[in-house]
């Protein structure tokens, strides 16, 4: 059986085998959004490969034993240790990368796709890894090797223990795309993401690479959009005093100054506020629920800007504190914590 599918395709080999997140965006891919090119590395390849090497037994037992997140945290930078140590060679993943380049060293972004992520009740936001920017056979190697050891990560293990998810049910594809030359980027929920209200979608932006947002270094643009007028509702621009960035001249990421004027400015035009709006609506009608997507804008092929989906999950912390609120159960203090924060993704 292949360990090597070409993303767009995926979907029919199931979760199981594909994980969440490709399973997301190979959705996408079929409803003929702009989703970056790529491949996905089955689950397959990562059991073979721990069983090969023996180290499912010593994982287990680093991680059944480790009881606190103190304990977790060392157990987890042993088995980083052990893969690190343990190399991953494999053609069917230089072969499909090499073809993904074009023949060339092209910068990827290599992303984890556990098999417990991105679910509807768990969507383990920012508990695995992305990687980018990531160039040659030898780097995409190793960089899947980090993303199979972060499903042991201190934040992925306290997540499953909390869910009652056994560790040993899971595992990790990775999915390797090619990055988008971003020149905005940003998280957009089909709904109100604190109130849970379900008729607007709200939109973040940011210049560059979405890091900064992530990470919480940098306030974003806010947008909201009405689901039915598609008028947009309320902004709230931002300062954003710089940009990172992809320089394919160092091959790294850059992080850039940007002058006042700029800093100060919206990072999207109105019609791509809008755009962005009808896509998240499209999103969310093929997968029926409130969903979380992140995006890209950069440039297309012909010149113009062109929005790129690189993650769609079910958005669950708004979307359970409106059913609970419906169904009239009280709020846990951990809830009323929770609604305060939008929560973190990779």
């Amino acid at each position: 059986m292949a360990h090597v599918l070409d993303l767009a395709q995926a979907l029919p080999a199931g979760i199981e085998r594909i994980g969440g997140k490709a399973a997301g965006l190979a959705k996408l891919a079929a409803l003929e959004c702009e989703v970056p090119a790529g491949f996905v590395v089955t689950t397959g390849l990562q059991r073979e490969w721990m069983r090969v090497h023996r180290l499912d037994g010593e994982v287990e037992r680093l991680v059944q034993g480790a009881a606190d997140f103190d304990a977790q945290t060392a157990a987890y930078e042993e088995i980083a240790e052990l893969f690190a140590a343990t190399e991953l060679e494999d053609d069917e993943v230089d072969r499909a990368y090499d073809a993904l380049a074009d023949g060339a060293d092209a910068p990827v972004a290599v992303r984890s796709s556990a098999t417990a992520e991105d679910l509807d009740d768990a969507s383990f936001a920012g508990q695995q890894e992305t990687y980018l920017p990531v160039l040659g056979r030898d780097a995409v190697r190793r960089h899947i090797v980090r993303c199979w050891a972060s499903l042991y990560s201190p934040p992925a293990v306290s997540y499953r223990r909390r869910l009652g998810i056994d560790h040993t049910s899971v595992a990790m594809a990775v999915v390797v795309q090619r990055m988008v030359p971003a020149e905005a980027s940003g998280v957009m929920f089909t709904l109100e993401p604190l109130s849970g209200d379900p008729s607007q979608v709200t939109i973040e932006a940011c210049y560059g690479l979405g890091l900064a947002l992530v990470g919480g270094e940098v306030t974003p643009d806010r947008y909201a959009v009405d689901k039915v007028t598609s008028e947009i509702r309320s902004r709230t621009i931002a300062v954003k005093p710089f940009a990172d960035r992809f320089d394919a001249a160092s091959g790294r990421l850059e992080r850039t100054e940007l002058p006042e004027a700029e800093a100060s400015a919206p990072c999207l035009a109105d019609d791509e506020v809008t755009a962005l709006a009808a896509t998240a609506r499209q999103v969310e009608r093929a997968f029926g629920h409130a969903m979380d997507i992140e995006w890209a804008i950069g440039p297309g092929p012909t010149g113009p800007r062109q929005v790129h989906l690189v993650q769609a999950r079910p958005e669950t912390v708004a979307s359970a504190r409106r059913a609970q609120a419906e169904a009239g159960a009280p709020r846990s203090a951990m809830d009323r914590i929770v609604s305060t924060m939008l929560g973190t993704r990779d």
